[in-house]
């Protein structure tokens, strides 16, 4: 089942490289899986004479016919699964809005690949919510920044998150190779609602390196964060990862802070253990979700397109 999956991601995607990037795997293996099913059935499903490839009749019957064996195939699984709730079933997230939706939901496609029989929701609460959600047992495990002691939890480390100054391409501050943070003194910046972890974090640090910032908004949703930098001459101080789309689409600047400000983030579940799907999650999680590497960092940092 696995190479017509990856046959069906071949075909769709036009590509053999991002199909082996979609599965983990390198280019020789898709070819190998591709050239084992064409064994199988005898034709070839590929007409690799000309550039890009193309199908053959056979590979479009294959293609449409494949994908419904898939999901067919997929779905039983699933069900299977359930009867295992250890192993299988339905893996539940809550995470806070500024844990990077776009990283998580592609990480969830990716980890789904690899088990399809397990079906893995995400929702987006504040973090008390989930942190409530972690201890009650609607969901198996919470993403949180800053995560604390909370009475009925543990944790675990997920990231360190490099925080910059965000602003518009035309803020005085753009071109900036650095700003201190006691430079941000008496400047109006929008932060984040007094019950959000990062807002006293935040200010405890501008306030041990001689800033007393002036609070212009306060808000509590990163979207919105961003449309107002955009829209004003205010900056605010966010995780990197969460802005780098619109630092590379040019709509915002990030320049680095001195000394440098990091924002952990971490998974919460109620005390005990987690059951085995939810660890597989997690351990992905963990080695696919890591701090940004250094080189995009700088990238981002001179406002470089991807």
């Amino acid at each position: 089942m696995q190479g017509l999956r990856i046959f069906c991601d071949v075909a769709d995607l036009r590509s053999f490289s991002r199909a082996a990037e979609l599965h983990g795997i390198t280019q020789s293996a898709v070819s190998q899986r591709i050239q084992h099913l064409e064994e199988l059935f005898g034709t070839r499903l590929l007409d690799r004479s000309k550039r890009p490839f193309v199908l053959t009749p056979a590979g479009e019957l294959v293609s449409r016919e494949g994908r419904e064996l898939v999901a067919r195939y997929d779905a039983l699984a699933r069900s299977v699964s359930r009867l295992d709730p250890e192993r299988g079933g339905t893996v539940r997230v809550h995470a806070i809005y500024s844990a990077g939706i776009a990283l998580l939901n592609q990480l969830r496609a990716e980890f789904q690949l690899q088990r399809p029989e397990l079906d893995v929701q995400i929702e987006y609460e504040p973090p008390a919510a989930v942190a409530e959600a972690a201890r009650t047992g609607r969901c198996d495990f919470g993403i949180v920044s800053y995560p604390e002691q909370w009475p009925g939890l543990q944790s675990r480390p997920l990231r360190e998150e490099r925080m910059c100054l965000a602003c518009g391409t035309k803020h005085e501050l753009a071109g900036a190779e650095r700003v201190l943070a006691a430079d941000l003194h008496g400047r109006e910046l929008i932060h984040f609602t007094h019950e959000l972890p990062a807002a006293r974090h935040i200010r405890s640090y501008l306030v041990e390196n001689g800033a007393e910032a002036v609070f212009a908004q306060r808000l509590d949703n990163i979207d919105t964060f961003k449309s107002m930098l955009q829209a004003t001459d205010y900056a605010a101080i966010l995780p990197l990862r969460t802005f780098h789309a619109e630092v590379r689409a040019g709509l915002l600047a990030a320049v680095p802070l001195e000394p440098k400000l990091e924002r952990p983030m971490g998974i919460v579940y109620a005390r005990g253990r987690l059951r085995q799907a939810a660890e597989e999650f997690a351990a992905f999680l963990t080695e696919n979700a890591g701090p940004m590497p250094a080189d995009d960092e700088e990238g981002l940092e001179r406002g470089e397109a991807a």
